[in-house]
């Protein structure tokens, strides 16, 4: 499992998907000798293979949701008072271009959600 890329963790679900990103995320700190993040993954494997259920797994994607919209609400509030205040065309595009980003983020953990 250890070989696994995160895309082919993607056709995976629940506890296996979390389980095969854990272990790729294991792999890349193994090769980057980060023995702090080994010894927490390693604890996070171990964890995840005796507490995890589609129950944990789904608690946990949907707080991630949340997370992540929460983050679009916090961008879209500072996009329309950059807007309301008149501010630079420069710093209303930075603006616009976070809350872009965190849509993506989002749109990324609702697809992460329905696959589970």
């Amino acid at each position: 499992m250890v070989g696994f890329s995160q895309s082919n963790c993607t056709t995976l679900k629940g506890c296996e998907r979390k389980l095969c990103e854990l272990n790729t995320k294991l792999a890349t700190a193994k090769k980057a000798g980060n023995q702090n993040q080994i010894k927490g993954i390693e604890d996070a494997i171990a964890q995840t293979k005796k507490n995890c259920t589609t129950k944990t797994v789904n608690k946990d994607l949907d707080k991630k949701v949340k997370e992540k919209q929460q983050k679009v609400n916090e961008r879209t509030a500072d996009l329309n008072e950059a807007i309301k205040n008149n501010e630079s065309k420069e710093k209303i595009d930075k603006k616009r271009k976070k809350l872009n980003e965190a849509k993506a983020d989002l749109n990324k953990a609702l697809a992460e959600q329905k696959t589970k």
